[in-house]
């Protein structure tokens, strides 16, 4: 398999060594400080306010227009993290794999030689609750007759790992931000009907809040990474015109690509798979695609499109997918239909919680372990990851 990364536009980005922010002279310059008003010239979008951070995050301000900036200074925790000369404001950094609490703080330097500030603060959950990503995540999501239940604490749920009660460590609800990864079968029977999924896809796509970010994947007989975890609605769309359709298609290939990617992830993530068609060109076998989706902690949607809907095989398959990590499969039969479809599955995300504990003795061999996920006070319909594959001395994710 090829994998293609996508240009993003230029930023002048020039990352810098940790630097300590007592080290920093702001004498005889005037300081804008911002009150949070919602007319502020400067404005942190990512991350937000009481966000749960862990692995690479993406560092991003906005400022007025009227507002002439000469250089964008980011800085975490008290240390310099970037220094960005021309927008996009913004630049990446690794909040490592334990959640805690960070101070992020921007100034900006103006033409005028003023300064503007903006502060956020991202949540700790605790001491005694911080989870590394080695720890088991499960995805639930929660309705009553239909409808979302949301405002659930962690103390409402009760998980169980082969019938035995697992302290939960964390819940990651609702509000935090979500990771989507969007893979597209772009194969040559996908050539007529390509740009209404298009437009279907950017449907989706706008759907998502600040702050939650998308990956783009393309994939026919190769796969090919368009956007990699993006915020940006102007840059996710110009990617879905970078799509185009020819060759056949390698379903599997592509599964195991989309999963490798979302699972770096810590917190609310999802996939969704899209094709038309059935797999006679990946590399991979189709049981280890299938193993990868039970190790993986991402909820998972399939959406079946046109001819694929009418293949008996192909539909089972990601039926199974989709089931074994909480999510759905879909078999619209035209375009029409998947602007519905990707608004229920934009919707079932943004009300995924997540929940996280520590396996218990892990075994030297590959095993299934059944998960089960239970709100004892209450009588609710749940979709859950239905369990996990350990793998040596570490269970498979």
């Amino acid at each position: 398999m090829r994998f293609l990364r996508s240009a993003r536009p230029s930023s002048a980005v020039r990352l810098c060594a940790a630097l300590s922010m007592a080290a920093l002279s702001f004498a005889g310059l005037s300081i804008a400080a911002l009150d949070g008003s919602q007319d502020q010239p400067l404005k942190i979008v990512s991350p937000r306010e009481d966000a749960i951070l862990t692995g690479m995050t993406e560092l991003r301000a906005e400022v007025a227009p009227n507002v002439a900036v000469t250089t964008m200074t980011f800085f975490v925790d008290g240390r310099l993290v970037c220094t960005v000369e021309a927008p996009p404001f913004g630049c990446p950094w690794d909040a490592g794999a334990v959640v805690s609490g960070h101070h992020v703080r921007v100034v900006a330097s103006l033409a005028s030689g003023e300064r503007l500030i903006d502060n956020v603060h991202t949540k700790n959950v605790g001491h005694t609750e911080r989870i590394k990503v080695e720890a088991v995540l499960v995805p639930v999501i929660v309705t009553d007759r239909g409808k979302f239940v949301r405002g659930l604490k962690q103390q409402d749920f009760e998980v169980l790992e082969d019938g035995v009660a697992q302290p939960v460590g964390s819940l990651v609800s609702e509000n935090a931000p979500l990771e989507l990864v969007l893979a597209i079968d772009i194969s040559g029977s996908m050539e007529q009907a390509l740009p209404e999924v298009k437009v279907a896809v950017k449907a989706l796509l706008a759907k998502l809040r600040p702050g939650d970010a998308a990956t783009l994947i393309g994939f026919n007989d190769t796969t090919f990474l368009v956007a990699e975890s993006e915020t940006d609605p102007k840059v996710r769309e110009d990617a879905v015109d970078l799509l185009t359709s020819w060759g056949g298609t390698a379903l599997y290939d592509a599964t195991i690509f989309s999963l490798d990617v979302v699972n770096k992830r810590w917190g609310r993530k999802g996939v969704v798979i899209f094709s038309d068609g059935d797999d006679r060109h990946s590399l991979t076998r189709r049981e280890a695609a299938m193993r990868r989706v039970q190790s993986s902690d991402a909820m998972l949607f399939t959406v079946g499109f046109g001819g694929a809907a009418m293949v008996p095989d192909l539909r089972k398959r990601l039926q199974d997918y989709a089931v074994a990590t909480g999510g759905r499969a879909f078999f619209p039969r035209d375009a029409k239909q998947l602007d519905e479809v990707f608004g229920t599955i934009i919707a079932e995300l943004s009300s995924q919680y997540v929940l996280s504990y520590s396996p218990p003795n892990p075994t030297p061999e590959s095993k299934w372990r059944t998960i089960t996920v239970r709100i004892p006070k209450g009588r609710y319909d749940i979709r859950a990851r239905q369990g996990y594959r350990s793998i040596g001395s570490r269970a498979e994710r």
